[in-house]
């Protein structure tokens, strides 16, 4: 499809001859806001003439017409541009900005579709974002809005305002940077917890390897090698190294700067992984820890700080069994999909229970109850569980244990599974 537009050249300039009065030209040059005013009338033409003809669905027909968005791109033309524009892009004078302006605003397909949404819906206003090029190279990201006009006149000067966002695109940067490397320290802290238990896990692939190739040595060594039998030493001998291997690539992939990456997984995997890391605390304390899976369920979200949350709070489990001289020493991990449509995660331990007063101050940074307990454990899993838009919370009752709630994005393999 084609909109056969004029020539740019010659839009441009007749958009340009639209001066305004003295007064009001002076306050738009020196707005410290940067300010376009660009004309869309023949945009708007174009627009209405679709729903003329009968199409509803405007991102529909766009993702039918790859090219309509920068075939009307070039029905559209500059028309002024005011000082902070100018400062903006570096271009030195406006002169030299509306020279480069149609390199320097090239089509956008996000940012121009919200336009081109609103005046297809009759809306009064629209906004959105964009990374602008300066003149020196520099990439800025901008926040930009538009009042939109009820008739097709107004069109002509459309008033474009952009907002530098890049002081606060750096400082969301550096909280996702400050919140990963408390999370990463917060995952060492969680780790020595169970080093040594890990430790011993370890070292039983690593001892059987070496037994396995002692046996493939004394096989091989006789006066009649026996060759079979020193082969499946070896075979053996392989496999535990295999997983000695792996066993670490788990520590330090748990422990690593790993990039926050959320993904679809299912919970099966985010729940044994976590067992993984505290089965071996749990066996030395003679805990037994069980899953009840929804097997379908799969979520959104990054899978080692998933692991993160469900490994500190089994560990609280654990300890909290532990420190209670009871029969029932089970920790258990439950996942379902809940009312909402999120996966709604619980671990249930054992222990005594939790009075109210303790129960209110559970997320609160510093607040612990353990020894040498740091207080921050809670504090980083709720980070992590509201920063994939899931909330955490904790029941419990003196004497009949504790049971702690999250939830989590349910992935679309989840929901067409269902």
């Amino acid at each position: 499809m084609s909109f056969h537009p004029a020539r740019d050249d010659e839009r441009f300039q007749e958009g340009r001859s639209q001066p305004l009065d003295v007064s009001s030209n002076q306050l738009f040059l020196s707005a410290p806001i940067p300010i376009m005013i660009e004309d869309w009338s023949r945009v708007y033409a174009a627009i209405m003439d679709l729903r003329a003809k009968g199409i509803t669905d405007i991102d529909a027909w766009f993702d039918a017409h790859p090219f309509a968005v920068a075939e009307l791109r070039m029905l559209h033309s500059f028309v002024e541009a005011n000082n902070a524009v100018v400062e903006l892009f570096e271009a030195g004078s406006k002169a030299a900005f509306f020279e480069r302006a149609k390199q320097l605003l090239p089509a956008d397909r996000t940012s121009n579709i919200a336009v081109y949404r609103a005046m297809f819906e009759g809306r009064n206003a629209c906004q959105g974002e964009r990374t602008l090029v300066t003149f020196s190279g520099k990439r800025v990201p901008i926040v930009w809005r538009c009042s939109l006009p009820g008739h097709a006149d107004g069109y002509r000067r459309l008033c474009f305002y952009g907002f530098d966002v890049t002081e606060q695109k750096e400082s969301n940067d550096r909280m996702q940077a400050m919140r990963a490397e408390m999370a990463r320290s917060a995952r060492v802290s969680l780790f020595g917890e169970v080093a040594a238990s890990i430790l011993h896990e370890i070292s039983q692939p690593l001892s059987a390897t070496r037994t396995s190739a002692d046996a493939a040595l004394r096989w091989l060594g006789n006066d009649t090698p026996h060759i079979a039998e020193a082969t499946e030493s070896i075979r053996d001998a392989a496999r535990w190294a295999r997983d000695a291997t792996e066993i670490c690539r788990r520590i330090r992939g748990f422990l690593g700067k790993v990039p926050v990456r959320s993904v679809s997984s299912s919970v099966n995997d985010a729940v044994d992984a976590a067992f993984f890391l505290v089965s071996p605390e749990a066996n030395s304390k003679g805990i037994v820890i069980e899953s009840h899976l929804d097997e379908n369920l799969a979520i959104f979200a990054d899978p080692v700080q998933i692991q993160q949350v469900l490994a500190n709070l089994l560990l609280n489990g654990i300890h909290a069994i532990d420190a209670r001289d009871g029969a029932e020493r089970n920790l258990t991990v439950f996942a379902r999909k809940a009312d909402s449509g999120e996966a709604l995660f619980e671990v249930r331990d054992t222990g005594a229970g939790m009075s109210g007063e303790t129960l209110a101050s559970l997320f609160q940074p510093f607040f612990t109850t353990k020894v040498n307990g740091m207080g921050m454990g809670l504090v980083v899993a709720r980070s992590i569980v509201e920063a994939h838009g899931g909330r955490i919370w904790a029941e419990s009752a003196t004497q009949l244990g504790t049971s702690f709630f999250f939830t989590l994005p349910v992935s679309d393999a989840s929901e067409s599974g269902n």
